[in-house]
């Protein structure tokens, strides 16, 4: 089951607008603020929309707090995105590589995973995040790498 784009939207917490603090304040994680393994906030992000969509994940570790409490978010990028790929999610992406990625996206809007970015974690770091729709330049939630080795895609509408 896909949700609608704009729910995800309105449930999604960019980094600009919510703080790591604020965001493991929602969800009971207050003991992991500022831990090093847990600066990278993408996946949780992206887990929390999914999940205040109706969505079920099937992550690794449990929300301890408010509405949501007892749903599983997954941490992690790549087993986040794998996820997604699951028939029962979202089902397959589309792929693609560097060069081919804005274009064969177009003006679409959706959920957008970064593979192997240069500079992070030796080229062999990710990142997860919605892609909105925009005029133009492509413009994400929190941060988009289009420099990065591959670009798995899911339209939402």
């Amino acid at each position: 089951m896909k949700p609608a784009f704009i729910k995800l939207r309105e449930n999604y917490y960019s980094v600009a607008a919510v703080d790591q603090a604020a965001l493991f304040g929602e969800i009971g994680w207050e003991d992991l603020i500022g831990k090093d393994s847990f600066i990278n906030t993408c996946a949780i992000r992206v887990s929390l929309a999914l999940i205040k969509c109706g969505i079920r994940l099937k992550g690794r570790m449990p929300i301890n707090k408010g509405p949501f409490k007892g749903a599983l978010i997954e941490p992690g990028q790549a087993r986040l995105a794998h996820m997604l790929a699951s028939p029962s999610l979202l089902g397959d992406p589309e792929k693609f590589g560097r060069e081919a990625a804005i274009a064969g996206i177009g003006q679409r809007k959706g959920i957008v995973a970064f593979f192997r970015i240069p500079g992070y974690l030796g080229g062999a770091g990710g990142h997860i995040d919605i892609l909105l729709p925009s005029n133009g330049v492509k413009v994400c939630g929190s941060e988009c790498y289009w420099a990065c080795g591959e670009v798995w895609f899911w339209e939402l509408r």
